[in-house]
């Protein structure tokens, strides 16, 4: 988040008005009006009004690839989104709606995060989560990992991070956990018996705020800011090895991949400052291509997204759409009505948050409430009961 935004905060300073210097969006990528929706508004003056960030590019892609994603192409760029004056007018102040938790279909909370952060990544794995990096002081990067036990509503700091990071992604694979992106190429495996951290096969090309999520033992790497950043990765824990993938229509900075019936879905994200999706890819690896998939009902980055029993939940979402801000809204896709509807909103306004399922409930960890900024940061444990 903060990386892409710094040439706009150096140019326009806090009056909310600067001029974008970004990338415009390519012909496929045709804005749509945003859809009415909570959120917050605050603090956007205070980090910078204009989209100024030029959104990296999209070399690498080969033509067989582009080929293999060319029908997913023709939809997910048409939800780039160029203004948000309507969802903002109805969120601005950021105060949600949403009315105490009461029972099924509304939010409850566990034990709060031990380290406070936001643009983290979380795991699961025998019943517990684990959550990696993150800001932790302001917009540095953390090397916290640590474990909640929701059976005893506990947390357990374990073996830190191999190094300082911010926006990274994990996954779970045959019992361990790895990590990778947050900047660089290179990928750890964690045990969870030795309470330990070994190197792994470094990455085909850097990652930064891309998802990770796995699928018949392997590992997906989607999105992203990097060098051929449309191209996903595919991680084989046996063979120690990462391999390209056809490419995703679009760049998608700060997309959720998540995985259904057999497929990855890669739900939303951004260009950069002045875009917002709420397009789906699909990808099928027995066919080894991309496919459009049903767009969510509301455009949404940096936010969190799970399958719980069968069914696609997203929540949250930042907006870096002029006047920005940040969603409180919540959605859940059921695949037997090929819809997308709205669940209770959040509490409070979300972006930057790790998600994960367990046992019939969505777990979001930490984020923030301001868009395109750090702070303020909360450790709640946001838990929904469909």
């Amino acid at each position: 988040m903060p990386s892409e935004i710094s040439a706009a905060a150096a140019t326009s300073g806090a009056s909310g008005t600067g001029t974008s210097t970004s990338t415009p969006p390519k012909a496929a990528d045709t804005p749509k009006a945003a859809q009415p929706s909570g959120g917050s508004t605050a603090g956007r003056a205070a980090v910078s009004g204009g989209a100024g960030a030029v959104a990296a590019a999209t070399g690498g892609t080969s033509a067989s690839q582009r080929a293999g994603s060319s029908a997913a192409g023709q939809s997910a760029g048409a939800s780039a989104t160029a203004g948000a004056a309507g969802d903002a007018a109805a969120g601005s102040g950021g105060t949600s709606t949403a009315p105490a938790p009461t029972g099924p279909g509304m939010w409850s909370t566990g034990k709060a995060m031990p380290t406070i952060r936001t643009e983290l990544a979380v795991a699961q794995l025998g019943g517990k989560f684990y959550v990696a990096g993150g800001f932790g002081a302001g917009f540095s990067g953390t090397t916290a990992f640590e474990a909640y036990d929701p059976a005893s509503d506990s947390w357990k700091q374990l073996a830190a991070l191999p190094r300082a990071v911010e926006h990274p992604s994990l996954a779970e694979a045959g019992g361990k956990i790895y990590f990778t992106g947050g900047r660089g190429v290179a990928t750890y495996m964690y045990d969870v018996e030795a309470d330990s951290w070994t190197p792994r096969a470094d990455l085909k090309y850097d990652r930064y705020a891309s998802s990770a999520v796995t699928l018949d033992g392997l590992i997906y790497l989607i999105g992203g800011q990097g060098a051929s950043d449309t191209i996903p990765q595919r991680y084989d824990p046996a063979k120690d090895e990462w391999s390209e993938l056809p490419a995703l229509s679009t760049k998608r900075d700060h997309t959720v991949a998540v995985a259904l019936d057999g497929k990855v879905w890669a739900l939303g994200g951004r260009l950069g400052p002045g875009t917002a999706f709420d397009s789906v890819e699909i990808f099928d690896p027995a066919a080894n291509s991309w496919s459009p998939g049903p767009s969510m009902k509301d455009t949404r980055s940096g936010f969190g997204a799970a399958v719980v029993d069968g069914r696609i939940y997203a929540a949250g979402g930042e907006i870096l759409v002029q006047p920005y801000f940040v969603r409180d809204t919540a959605e859940v896709y059921d695949p037997a009505t090929k819809m997308w509807s709205y669940k209770e909103k959040l509490p409070m306004p979300l972006h930057g948050t790790g998600a994960a399922a367990l046992n019939g409930k969505l777990y979001l960890f930490g984020g923030a409430s301001n868009p395109a900024a750090a702070d303020p940061k909360t450790g709640v444990v946001h838990i929904l009961t469909p």
